[in-house]
Protein backbone atom coordinates (compact mmCIF):
# COMPACT_ATOMS: atom_id res chain seq x y z
CA UNK A 1 0.00 0.00 0.00
CA UNK A 2 2.91 2.31 0.83
CA UNK A 3 4.47 1.95 -2.16
CA UNK A 4 1.71 2.18 -4.54
CA UNK A 5 0.70 5.79 -2.85
CA UNK A 6 4.48 6.67 -2.73
CA UNK A 7 4.30 5.72 -6.73
CA UNK A 8 1.11 7.34 -7.27
CA UNK A 9 2.44 10.32 -5.25
CA UNK A 10 5.54 10.77 -7.31
CA UNK A 11 3.65 10.63 -10.86
CA UNK A 12 0.80 13.08 -9.47
CA UNK A 13 4.32 15.43 -8.63
CA UNK A 14 5.14 14.90 -12.50
CA UNK A 15 1.85 15.76 -13.59
CA UNK A 16 0.61 18.86 -12.13
CA UNK A 17 2.63 22.44 -10.80
CA UNK A 18 -0.13 22.84 -8.25
CA UNK A 19 0.83 26.38 -7.37
CA UNK A 20 0.77 27.21 -11.18
CA UNK A 21 -3.23 25.28 -11.01
CA UNK A 22 -4.10 27.25 -8.11
CA UNK A 23 -2.65 31.05 -10.05
CA UNK A 24 -4.63 29.55 -12.63
CA UNK A 25 -7.83 29.46 -11.09
CA UNK A 26 -7.41 32.09 -8.72
CA UNK A 27 -8.18 31.07 -5.33
CA UNK A 28 -8.35 33.60 -2.81
CA UNK A 29 -9.07 33.81 1.19
CA UNK A 30 -12.67 34.93 0.31
CA UNK A 31 -13.85 31.42 -1.95
CA UNK A 32 -15.32 28.53 -0.72
CA UNK A 33 -14.18 25.42 -3.02
CA UNK A 34 -15.69 22.21 -3.99
CA UNK A 35 -13.19 19.37 -4.48
CA UNK A 36 -15.96 17.02 -6.79
CA UNK A 37 -14.56 13.36 -7.06
CA UNK A 38 -11.85 14.38 -4.63
CA UNK A 39 -10.32 11.23 -3.74
CA UNK A 40 -7.46 11.24 -1.32
CA UNK A 41 -7.90 15.34 -1.15
CA UNK A 42 -4.50 15.60 -2.84
CA UNK A 43 -6.07 18.68 -4.82
CA UNK A 44 -8.23 19.83 -1.52
CA UNK A 45 -4.97 20.17 0.70
CA UNK A 46 -3.81 22.78 -1.53
CA UNK A 47 -6.44 24.64 -2.12
CA UNK A 48 -6.93 24.87 1.71
CA UNK A 49 -3.84 27.01 1.74
CA UNK A 50 -5.36 29.74 -0.43
CA UNK A 51 -9.28 29.59 0.60
CA UNK A 52 -11.19 30.20 2.65
CA UNK A 53 -12.88 26.72 2.86
CA UNK A 54 -12.69 23.65 1.10
CA UNK A 55 -15.39 20.82 0.68
CA UNK A 56 -14.08 17.35 -0.38
CA UNK A 57 -16.69 15.63 -2.34
CA UNK A 58 -16.21 11.47 -3.03
CA UNK A 59 -18.39 8.02 -3.01
CA UNK A 60 -15.26 7.13 -1.68
CA UNK A 61 -14.37 10.21 0.73
CA UNK A 62 -14.52 7.25 3.91
CA UNK A 63 -10.58 6.31 2.69
CA UNK A 64 -9.06 9.64 3.61
CA UNK A 65 -12.17 11.40 5.85
CA UNK A 66 -10.34 11.70 9.03
CA UNK A 67 -7.03 13.03 7.96
CA UNK A 68 -8.97 15.94 5.88
CA UNK A 69 -11.04 16.76 8.95
CA UNK A 70 -8.35 17.34 10.88
CA UNK A 71 -6.38 19.76 8.30
CA UNK A 72 -10.01 21.89 8.28
CA UNK A 73 -11.34 19.75 5.28
CA UNK A 74 -15.07 19.33 5.02
CA UNK A 75 -15.67 15.63 3.85
CA UNK A 76 -19.21 14.86 1.61
CA UNK A 77 -19.71 11.12 0.78
CA UNK A 78 -21.92 11.38 -2.15
CA UNK A 79 -22.56 9.81 -5.59
CA UNK A 80 -21.83 13.53 -7.94
CA UNK A 81 -24.54 11.90 -10.01
CA UNK A 82 -26.91 12.80 -7.48
CA UNK A 83 -25.66 15.27 -5.68
CA UNK A 84 -26.59 18.99 -5.67
CA UNK A 85 -26.36 20.60 -2.14
CA UNK A 86 -24.01 23.82 -1.12
CA UNK A 87 -23.22 26.82 -2.62
CA UNK A 88 -19.17 27.09 -3.59
CA UNK A 89 -17.03 30.21 -5.50
CA UNK A 90 -15.37 27.00 -7.56
CA UNK A 91 -16.47 23.46 -8.14
CA UNK A 92 -13.13 22.13 -9.24
CA UNK A 93 -13.26 18.05 -10.59
CA UNK A 94 -10.02 16.01 -11.68
CA UNK A 95 -9.96 13.64 -14.01
CA UNK A 96 -13.18 12.50 -13.39
CA UNK A 97 -14.64 13.96 -16.31
CA UNK A 98 -13.89 11.34 -19.06
CA UNK A 99 -15.11 8.78 -16.77
CA UNK A 100 -18.53 9.77 -16.40
CA UNK A 101 -21.28 8.08 -18.55
CA UNK A 102 -23.60 10.23 -20.64
CA UNK A 103 -26.49 10.37 -18.31
CA UNK A 104 -24.86 10.98 -14.88
CA UNK A 105 -22.83 13.69 -16.69
CA UNK A 106 -26.03 15.94 -17.73
CA UNK A 107 -27.10 15.79 -14.21
CA UNK A 108 -23.91 16.72 -13.18
CA UNK A 109 -23.72 19.59 -15.37
CA UNK A 110 -26.98 20.42 -13.91
CA UNK A 111 -25.85 19.70 -10.44
CA UNK A 112 -23.08 21.85 -10.60
CA UNK A 113 -24.67 24.56 -12.37
CA UNK A 114 -26.92 25.09 -9.31
CA UNK A 115 -23.68 24.76 -6.74
CA UNK A 116 -21.80 27.28 -8.48
CA UNK A 117 -21.82 30.43 -6.91
CA UNK A 118 -19.61 31.93 -10.00
CA UNK A 119 -16.77 29.35 -10.97
CA UNK A 120 -16.53 25.78 -12.20
CA UNK A 121 -12.87 24.24 -13.73
CA UNK A 122 -12.63 21.01 -15.27
CA UNK A 123 -8.76 19.44 -15.17
CA UNK A 124 -8.74 16.16 -17.15
CA UNK A 125 -6.32 14.28 -19.32
CA UNK A 126 -5.62 15.68 -22.80
CA UNK A 127 -6.15 13.26 -25.66
CA UNK A 128 -2.32 13.62 -27.00
CA UNK A 129 -0.80 11.54 -24.33
CA UNK A 130 -0.35 8.27 -23.96
CA UNK A 131 -0.02 8.53 -19.79
CA UNK A 132 -3.67 8.18 -18.35
CA UNK A 133 -6.90 6.40 -19.09
CA UNK A 134 -7.99 5.01 -22.76
CA UNK A 135 -10.56 6.69 -22.77
CA UNK A 136 -10.59 11.01 -23.33
CA UNK A 137 -12.70 13.56 -23.33
CA UNK A 138 -11.82 16.54 -26.08
CA UNK A 139 -11.95 19.95 -24.01
CA UNK A 140 -14.20 20.96 -26.61
CA UNK A 141 -16.45 18.94 -25.80
CA UNK A 142 -16.84 19.43 -22.72
CA UNK A 143 -16.84 23.47 -23.39
CA UNK A 144 -19.96 22.32 -25.31
CA UNK A 145 -21.45 20.72 -22.04
CA UNK A 146 -20.60 23.33 -19.96
CA UNK A 147 -21.90 26.47 -22.74
CA UNK A 148 -25.24 24.11 -22.53
CA UNK A 149 -25.87 24.98 -19.02
CA UNK A 150 -25.16 28.66 -18.44
CA UNK A 151 -21.58 29.12 -18.27
CA UNK A 152 -18.62 30.71 -20.74
CA UNK A 153 -14.90 30.17 -20.90
CA UNK A 154 -13.01 32.19 -19.16
CA UNK A 155 -9.27 30.54 -19.95
CA UNK A 156 -7.50 27.55 -21.07
CA UNK A 157 -4.36 26.37 -20.07
CA UNK A 158 -2.85 23.18 -22.06
CA UNK A 159 -0.71 21.26 -19.32
CA UNK A 160 1.56 18.45 -20.08
CA UNK A 161 -0.53 15.46 -19.54
CA UNK A 162 -3.97 17.31 -18.95
CA UNK A 163 -5.72 20.31 -20.22
CA UNK A 164 -7.20 23.12 -17.57
CA UNK A 165 -10.74 25.09 -18.49
CA UNK A 166 -12.15 27.58 -16.38
CA UNK A 167 -16.02 28.19 -16.74
CA UNK A 168 -17.43 31.66 -15.22
CA UNK A 169 -21.68 31.72 -14.56
CA UNK A 170 -23.11 33.59 -17.49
Amino acid sequence: MFRERMHHGMMRERAYNLKEIVDFLGINKDWDVADLGAGDGYFSKEFLKYARSVTAIDIDIDCCSDELKEMGIKTIKADLCKYSEGKYHLLFMANVYHGLRRSCRESILNNMAKMSLKYIAILDFNEKRLFGPPFRVKKEEVIDDFLSVGFKVVKIKDLEFHYLILFEKS
